[in-house]
């Protein structure tokens, strides 16, 4: 019994420095003289003056420091890899380590060349110009996958379970920014652009929706709204909670459906809204969200 329970043991022990080695770890530090917040999931940590904090296995985390700055911060790491993220005094992010310059584009910058088309595509809308949005979105695109190094937007069964989200990160940040402007335009050049980019960059996730961020749901929704314009079928999925919007949350899975309602709390949360607390009990009991 002795032999085998340090056999037992020996085997937990190796297990644990196996899994982590194989941790991606992410490292942040405050050099700032401020305590900041920084939120893994559920999880909120303080970290006071020249501290740091090292988290493993997480795609995304924040930080805060209150009335001053709040920055969502994304990763794309491999087992092993790992990534250290310093916030020094003037408010600057260092990145180091593993993919550092990716890291400081996608959260830094991409933004910055996604949303500054929007004006564009708003007027290229007004003169419903289709050819010319196919044009210069798709243009971003390929500038956006070069700065990434990346060699297309397709997602391959060989990539690397980083790659493959990253280049849907990458897809529905550009796509929102598309879709966006394309909700509140005449119907037949929507219709003619919905239908382009959902063929072309939508069709094949829809057998495996996955919503992971806030910019895949309004994609969604824009086309759930507009499904009447669409040359295609969309699945139906049972209702979770019913509201007013039953017809466009009828199209959207369970962890879009979650979106929705986390959406619709964290602006009546933002405004102090009267009915706050229905969105949050029904996070609460049905999406098991505290």
């Amino acid at each position: 019994m002795k032999y085998s329970f340090i056999h037992k043991r020996m085997f937990f022990i190796l297990l644990f420095l196996f899994s982590a080695v194989r941790a991606q770890m992410l490292t942040i530090i405050n050099n700032t003289d401020n305590p900041i917040i920084v939120k893994n999931g559920k999880k909120e940590i303080t970290l006071n003056k020249r501290d740091k904090k090292e988290f493993i296995d997480t795609n995304t985390i924040s930080i805060t420091i209150p009335n001053n700055l709040n920055q969502n911060i994304n990763l794309f790491l491999e087992p092993t890899e790992k990534l250290n993220i310093a916030l020094e005094k003037d408010k600057k992010f260092v990145y180091t380590g593993d993919k550092a310059a990716l890291h400081k584009y996608l959260n830094e910058t991409l933004n910055v060349d996604t949303f500054g088309k929007i004006n564009t595509y708003e007027q290229i809308g007004q003169k419903k110009n289709i050819g010319e949005l196919k044009n210069i979105s798709e243009l971003l695109l390929v500038d956006v996958l070069k700065k990434t190094k990346l060699p297309n937007i397709v997602v391959s069964s060989e990539d690397k379970i980083s790659t493959k989200r990253l280049k849907n990160h990458i897809k529905y940040n550009w796509l929102y920014t598309l879709f966006s402007t394309l909700d509140r335009k005449e119907t037949s050049f929507k219709k003619e652009a919905i239908n382009y980019y959902f063929k072309k960059y939508i069709e094949t996730d829809i057998p495996k929706f996955s919503c992971t961020t806030s910019f895949h749901y309004s994609v969604i929704e824009v086309i759930a709204k507009n499904k009447s314009l669409l040359s295609a079928e969309l699945p139906t999925y049972p209702i979770i909670e019913h509201t007013d919007d039953d017809n466009i949350n009828q199209y959207l899975p369970q962890n879009y459906q979650k979106q929705y309602f986390q959406q619709k709390y964290n602006y009546l949360e933002h405004i102090n809204g009267h009915n706050k607390e229905y969105y949050k009990k029904v996070l609460r009991e049905k999406f098991n969200e505290e």
